[in-house]
């Protein structure tokens, strides 16, 4: 009969043990998420969905596109990013920051004009621009983001040239509801899918939807960056986003039109 040394045996079993225990930590290690402000809250749900389904968790870092594209072109670590529009994630990919064949379109988005008073925004709203009866208009930063940049064609398609002191500019279209929910401004054009995820915790609120015609099309597109360490993890979560019915329910829900 064979002996085995008692020494080697503990060894072995520490061994085992220890890779068992790499390959643990190494499946928990959360995917980076770098995602556009109106998506947030609608990532934070696909993420808990998608962890409870296959076990990987994420961290989001929620910001303005424009933000988030300076950061990684400096070497921020994120897996993914989802940008509220097609140019940046096509720019990351022309110079080398994500990774080629990766991009894939995961929502198309809608503006809204908005307020949480039930009787400030009426049935045309365009009038209600037109007529100025407001304090403020909030708006996201056109230079950084791509919803502000909607407003600011709309407006421009309206024929309206605000003065200077009638709107007031977030840098990111969380910092532009803010200033609509805490009454800074009465309106504020900003994502359809904020109204949604807001007036389902605090009870409606009064909203206008442009013709989708009046401003360029808004195209949220993902890429797989370059800088990951879990590019194949990064590429699942994208495909289930995809094709999984109970994510693209979670989507639609939030106020966004499927690709």
């Amino acid at each position: 009969m064979l002996s085995v040394n008692p020494l080697f045996r503990r060894l072995a079993v520490f061994g085992v043990a220890a890779l068992l225990l790499s390959g643990t930590l190494h499946a928990a290690e959360p995917l980076r998420l770098a995602v556009a402000a109106n998506f947030t809250t609608t990532m934070e749900r696909l993420a808990q969905a998608y962890e409870q389904q296959h076990g990987v968790p994420s961290q989001i870092s929620s910001g303005s596109s424009g933000k988030h594209y300076a950061q990684i072109r400096q070497g921020a670590p994120f897996d993914l990013f989802f940008s509220a529009d097609n140019v940046r994630t096509a720019d990351l990919e022309r110079e080398s920051h994500g990774v080629a064949a990766t991009r894939q379109v995961y929502a198309l988005g809608r503006l809204v004009l908005w307020s949480p008073d039930p009787a400030k925004i009426p049935a045309d709203g365009a009038a209600l621009l037109a007529s100025q009866n407001y304090r403020r208009l909030a708006m996201a930063n056109p230079r950084v983001a791509p919803y502000g940049a909607a407003a600011e064609a709309l407006l421009e398609g309206l024929g309206l040239n605000l003065p200077r002191g009638r709107v007031v500019i977030g840098q990111s279209l969380g910092q532009t509801l803010n200033f609509v929910t805490s009454g800074n401004a009465e309106i504020g054009l900003i994502a359809l899918s904020q109204a949604r995820i807001y007036e389902r915790e605090h009870g409606a609120g009064s909203r206008w939807l442009p013709a989708e015609e009046l401003y360029p099309s808004i195209i949220q597109e993902a890429v797989v960056l370059r800088a990951s360490k879990q590019p194949e993890a990064a590429q699942k979560l994208l495909a289930w986003m995809r094709d999984d019915p109970s994510a693209r329910a979670i989507i639609e829900e939030d106020g966004y039109r499927l690709p």
